[in-house]
């Protein structure tokens, strides 16, 4: 369950959180894509994160999953409206994000620690511990 729960979390946050600004950008049709700006910068440590902004990370978790089940279910009754779809988005993005800062984290740092959670399964791990 919480393995689900964190797996869940990154994708939709992912997506969620990353979808609206790769929309906004003019699609290259002659150019090969560009590597995301997560993936130019140094991947974060374990030890980067306090244990306060570990608990914090957990505490926002439980309002993700609330916040996206909403919002999933909105973009479900709009797949065939692309413009409200992507409002859809933005507001979900901003809700995301007031969530994060609620728990007591940047936004930054949220994402940092999700990125090292998708890429450290032992990180993984410590956090689905603490769920």
């Amino acid at each position: 369950m919480k393995t689900t729960l964190l797996a869940a979390s990154v994708l939709a946050t992912s997506l969620t959180l990353a979808g609206p600004a790769t929309a906004e950008q003019p699609q290259r049709s002659a150019q090969p894509a560009q590597p995301p700006a997560a993936a130019q910068t140094p991947l974060p440590k374990a030890e980067d994160f306090s244990e306060q902004q570990l608990e914090a990370f957990v505490d926002s978790q439980k309002e993700m999953g609330s916040i996206q089940r909403e919002y999933a279910k909105k973009l479900q009754n709009k797949q065939d409206k692309p413009q409200e779809a992507m409002a859809i988005r933005k507001e979900a993005q901003q809700a995301l994000a007031s969530a994060v800062q609620e728990s007591g984290l940047e936004v930054q740092t949220y994402n940092q620690i999700i990125r090292l959670a998708q890429n450290d399964q032992a990180f993984r791990a410590q956090l689905e511990a603490m769920m």
